[in-house]
């Protein structure tokens, strides 16, 4: 099936569909993190979407089976300036990178990571890189299958 997926570039008339995905999405981090996330609200509006659409320093890329969305992959360029303490970086930022419920682990996500690496490669990019939620065990073990590594790890601790 995974040779049947077309990844390719988001247009407008997407929106619908990538919604859908993206709400999934919400729920998992809802349910894990009602401290965090709110409950009424939209994580990902027309206006945002047609916004990055637009932009030049952002990449979205759809998976699509027989016409049918079954993921989206958001992307950012972002350049770390060469300073006092860091080097110059071109990176390819993983915003969001989500698979319909319906269609996880079949190796969608994997090909739309493959496109977004490949990219990053014809953008002369240092590095591909993303940050994800430690409860999202799952994602952690698939970035993980992907070759990526641990970069830095953001702690917290609760105030009484």
């Amino acid at each position: 099936m995974v040779d049947d997926i077309l990844i390719r570039k988001a247009k407008l008339d997407d929106f619908e569909n990538i919604h859908k995905i993206f709400l999934q999405v919400h729920e998992i981090h809802l349910k894990s993190r009602k401290d965090i996330f709110k409950d009424n609200t939209d994580p990902m509006n027309y206006n945002d979407f047609k916004d990055g659409l637009l932009n030049t320093e952002k990449l979205y890329f759809v998976a699509e089976l027989k016409s049918n969305i079954v993921g989206i992959c958001l992307c950012s360029i972002k350049i770390v300036e060469d300073n006092k303490y860091l080097k110059y970086r071109k990176i390819l930022y993983i915003d969001d990178i989500c698979v319909d419920k319906k269609f996880r682990n079949q190796g969608i996500g994997k090909k739309m990571y493959e496109k977004v690496f490949q990219k990053a490669k014809e953008l002369k990019c240092n590095s591909v890189e993303l940050m994800v939620w430690g409860f999202n065990k799952n994602a952690i073990r698939f970035y993980k299958s992907l070759g990526m590594k641990v970069k830095n790890m953001k702690f917290e601790q609760f105030v009484d």
